[in-house]
């Protein structure tokens, strides 16, 4: 009985250490690790040749448009009523048309650019938790939201020296 008792006593002790011990928390910017990685400027270098050759496109269909919309105004005072309204509604088409195409242009970037950094996303992921695991962290935080604002309003300068993984995980990648 007195065994079972003291068994559960230390069973009570053991777990009651490990709910107050403290996590071991870690932090990192994920863009600083990103920002260092030759490989990001080669997705930079395709994503600018992919957005010149359909800003050229783009440019191409609205000059197209100006020159047309030129033309009806120049001819609009020989138009009838009638021939005037079907013009200026085709062209209404056009301009939809265009704007159409220029959102279509950047859904298409921001596609393409999901697919070219979702491989270094996730070899970055894999570096995070690879110095997570070994440097026992429970909990790995981003410094900052992705548009930019910080998300670590205090951080001691032992926290600093401490908790900052950025450079362990460039380490890792770069290695």
């Amino acid at each position: 009985m007195i065994k079972h008792f003291s068994i559960a006593i230390t069973a009570i002790l053991l777990f009651t250490a490990a709910a107050v011990s403290q996590p071991k928390i870690g932090y990192l910017n994920p863009q600083d690790v990103l920002d260092e990685l030759p490989e990001k400027a080669e997705v930079e270098q395709e994503l600018n040749q992919f957005l010149d050759e359909k800003e050229a496109e783009f440019e191409e269909e609205a000059i197209g448009f100006q020159s047309e919309m030129a033309e009806f105004q120049q001819q609009q005072g020989n138009l009838s009523e009638a021939e005037a309204r079907r013009e200026q509604e085709r062209l209404e088409v056009k301009n939809q048309e265009l704007e159409q195409f220029q959102q279509q242009i950047q859904q298409e970037l921001r596609q393409r650019q999901a697919n070219l950094l979702e491989p270094l996303l996730t070899e970055i992921n894999v570096a995070i938790e690879t110095v997570a695991e070994d440097m026992e962290l429970d909990y790995v935080l981003n410094e900052a939201t992705g548009e930019g604002e910080r998300i670590l309003i205090f951080i001691s300068p032992e926290g600093e020296n401490n908790l900052d993984i950025t450079e362990q995980v460039l380490n890792l990648m770069l290695n």
